[in-house]
């Protein structure tokens, strides 16, 4: 059951949750149409993660700390993928899809080194982004494309290590790839930052957890910060409760969190809003996650305002009208 708690309920927004038996544990979750679908469901092999294309037609399989993929069209295999196996067995698999509006898919992913960020054609196999000279010395993870493609997020680490996030306009880093080469920070007018976790937000947003300082409790303490990326600068900030873990937008004004279990949040001011305890979403708080047990399958749809969970004996669902 939902509870509330730190504000009101969201104006005119719709919550509904509903569940879904499934014959057998879903091992990975994607959205396609109106459904959650296992794309492992009917594939053997190492790959215990999967990512699929906004139109459905192309899907990644791979191991979250492992080095081997295999991309699918239309469930059947067009070619292996592989990562470089420095420190693969550490921190989550670097990989995203993407739908262009020209109509092509794009793929991006880490070929050759952790560091070394490259786009290519789905369709072709092509490479769009070869370029010559080294790569800044940033393992690339937890990659996510804005809807439509204009902006691709990778929310990695650097040593020591320490998180970090960068973000990359797609049509400006297929005319110069050496645009994807660029600084660790995203705030790097004020010096190194560690950003914990990253999503897009609505328009041109990324929503953040960055480490700030509580005056009033004279500690470190994380915040939320909404960052304009075609503007490289942060729009308002908001002091949290407790890490953010993998998130996702829900409409203009909230960020659903799903560190340990499901929070929606209040972008203005921190504030948990609704929550659901007992469905457990896992404890993932960085790219880093060797130490930790692996999350339960988890699908976001934030187009769709919609998360789907799998548990030992289906998929929940959440899905959040608009506000």
């Amino acid at each position: 059951m939902s509870g509330q708690e730190g504000g009101p309920r969201p104006g005119r927004m719709r919550i509904e949750r509903r569940f879904l038996p499934t014959p057998q544990p879903p091992r990975a979750l994607c959205w396609s149409g109106e459904a959650p679908v296992d794309p492992l469901a009917r594939h053997a092999g190492p790959y215990d993660a999967a990512v699929m294309s906004p139109d459905g037609r192309h899907v990644v399989l791979y191991e979250r700390l492992g080095t081997r993929g295999l991309l699918l069209r239309e469930g059947a295999p067009v070619r292996e993928l592989h990562r470089d196996d420095y420190c693969a067995h550490v921190y989550e698999y670097p990989v995203a899809l993407a739908s262009l509006p020209d109509g092509r898919t794009l793929l991006a992913h880490c070929p050759e080194e952790y560091c070394r960020l490259e786009l290519e054609d789905v369709a072709t196999g092509e490479r769009l982004t070869r370029r010559d000279g080294a790569s800044t010395d940033v393992f690339h993870s937890r990659l996510q494309f804005s809807p439509g493609g204009r902006f691709l997020l990778s929310a990695g680490w650097v040593w020591h290590p320490v998180d970090t996030a960068q973000v990359f306009d797609v049509a400006r880093a297929l005319e110069q790839p050496t645009l994807l080469d660029g600084p660790m920070s995203l705030f790097s007018d004020e010096g190194f930052e560690e950003i914990h976790a990253a999503t897009h937000g609505t328009g041109d947003t990324l929503l953040l957890e960055r480490e700030g300082w509580d005056e009033e409790r004279n500690a470190s303490r994380n915040q939320l910060v909404v960052y304009s990326a075609s503007e490289r600068r942060e729009l308002s900030r908001a002091l949290l409760d407790a890490p953010l873990g993998t998130c996702m937008p829900v409409g203009a004004h909230h960020v659903l969190s799903l560190f340990e279990h499901p929070r929606l949040i209040e972008l203005a001011t921190g504030h948990v809003v609704e929550r659901w305890p007992d469905l457990d979403t896992g404890g993932q708080h960085s790219s880093i996650v060797h130490h930790i047990p692996p999350p339960p399958p988890l699908a976001l749809d934030a187009l769709g305002g919609r998360l789907a969970v799998g548990t030992p004996r289906g998929i929940e669902i959440l899905r959040f009208g608009p506000e």
